[in-house]
């Protein structure tokens, strides 16, 4: 064990006997020269719900929050149903008003009402304006805390409202100027406002905005412009261009970062939502009928062509082969065409490109399997077992990266998420197809040779 593991393990050790013990100053102790990310990483390896709110309780209500706010999800929210209203309204009250929507989303909505009065009433206002976005959109993600001010301050004036309330804003890149009603007319880089000259108005040094997030735009339209713009921060507006507040890159990687585990979580037929047993059984259950009836399906195949089974005993070691790889050519092609949505906007020609990447792709791949299977089939001393199986491969590997290519594009057109339509269908279509494939060859083929 390395050296940081083992420090890690004994930490651990000490919060479970202090935990067992009920010692809130040995906690306090132990954690007080450990930074919000490092007591975090310590309660994601507890994964005790009970325990990391026991923990958190004894902390400094700003670390608490903190490190409330870096827990895997999952821990984040079995914490919170634990926590009192009053705990959970003085951990919102240290946090950023973007991280505050956060966790306030986090809580069951009959208890915002009562939480909202134990919070100071502007930021009760500002909560109830950000949960009032939709959870998908850029409203949702956004903070209020923004450094704005009119063209006609002066870049002293802009200084010294820096020094009042920068510690209201986690971290400031640039002013934005606004005009009497609040609209965006442009912004000033922080570097330029240190080395201009102190009575020099700040319209005068302004520079136009090249990005700008409207409220109401999707997350993941964020994300990809501020991957393709290279930026750490943009502001967001309303329809008539009045400032709102802004997002920052550490709020977009989290979005990236659920996003990836949502689409990773539908391909296979998983709706990451919260609930109980009976709900996570609930959802997955379609899905898993769908796989059940083409098994099925699959299975009357088999039957339908027992005959040729009998007579050609050695077909059937091939047929987990030929469903497997069939299914993980289908399932690549697939995340490649969801990648390429989700990470752009490409038109048709460009989606075409790939699907014909992709069918060429499989193709080449059962050209390689299939000679790989006539090999070894030549090996068992049945050359005809051995080509019929070659053939099968290639014309299933082949079908089965076109649909796997084409089914994101069309569910996307459809307006249905595709991560979320292809996983089940592509898995149980390849097995049903590559099984036809493999038996109407072998009837047709060992019939004629």
């Amino acid at each position: 064990m390395e050296r940081d593991e083992l420090e890690i393990k004994d930490i651990l050790d000490q919060l479970d006997r202090l935990y067992e013990s009920g010692d809130k100053e040995g906690v306090c102790k132990l954690v007080e020269e450990l930074s919000p990310d490092s007591i975090a990483e310590l309660l994601d390896i507890l994964d005790d719900p009970s325990e990391c709110q026991w923990i958190l309780e004894c902390m400094d209500d700003a670390i608490a929050a903190e490190t409330l706010m870096l827990l895997y999800p999952e821990l984040r929210i079995a914490i919170v149903e634990r926590l009192s209203d009053e705990k959970l309204a003085r951990y919102i009250a240290e946090l950023p008003s973007d991280d505050a929507a956060e966790l306030l989303r986090e809580v069951d909505e009959k208890r915002w009402e009562n939480i909202l009065k134990l919070l100071p009433q502007e930021l009760a206002k500002q909560l109830v304006e950000l949960i009032s976005h939709p959870g998908e959109t850029a409203g949702a993600i956004m903070a209020h805390e923004v450094e704005s001010l009119p063209g006609n301050y002066t870049v002293a004036q802009a200084i010294a409202d820096l020094v009042r309330f920068g510690d209201d804003i986690e971290e400031i890149f640039q002013i934005f100027i606004v005009d009497d009603d609040g609209k965006l007319l442009g912004f000033v880089p922080i570097q330029r406002l240190l080395i201009a000259a102190p009575g020099q108005k700040l319209a005068e040094i302004a520079q136009p905005v090249d990005v700008v997030v409207p409220v109401d735009a999707d997350r993941e339209y964020v994300v990809d412009l501020f991957r393709r713009k290279d930026i750490v921060s943009a502001p967001v507006v309303d329809s008539e261009g009045k400032l709102l507040g802004r997002i920052t890159i550490d709020d977009v990687l989290d979005v990236a970062d659920e996003e990836s585990s949502k689409d990773i979580y539908k391909l296979v037929g998983i709706e990451v939502e919260e609930g109980g047993e009976i709900h996570d059984i609930r959802k997955r259950m379609p899905w898993l009928l769908v796989a059940f009836v083409g098994e099925l399906v699959s299975g009357f195949v088999l039957k339908s062509f027992s005959s040729t089974i009998v007579h050609f005993v050695l077909l059937t070691s091939f047929i987990p082969l030929i469903m497997a790889l069939g299914g993980n050519v289908g399932m690549q092609s697939a995340a490649v065409m969801i990648r390429k949505i989700a990470l752009s906007r490409w038109g048709t020609d460009i989606h075409s490109k790939t699907v014909l990447r992709e069918i060429f792709a499989g193709f080449a791949l059962g050209v390689i399997t299939g000679g790989l299977l006539f090999l070894l089939g030549w090996f068992w001393g049945d050359l005809k077992v051995g080509f019929v199986a070659a053939v099968a491969i290639i014309i299933a590997m082949t079908i089965s990266a076109t649909v796997g290519s084409t089914l994101p594009v069309i569910f996307n057109k459809l307006g249905t998420d595709p991560a979320f339509a292809t996983g089940p269908f592509i898995t149980t279509f390849n097995d049903v197809i590559g099984l036809t494939i493999y038996m109407v060859v072998a009837s047709v083929l060992l019939n004629i040779l």
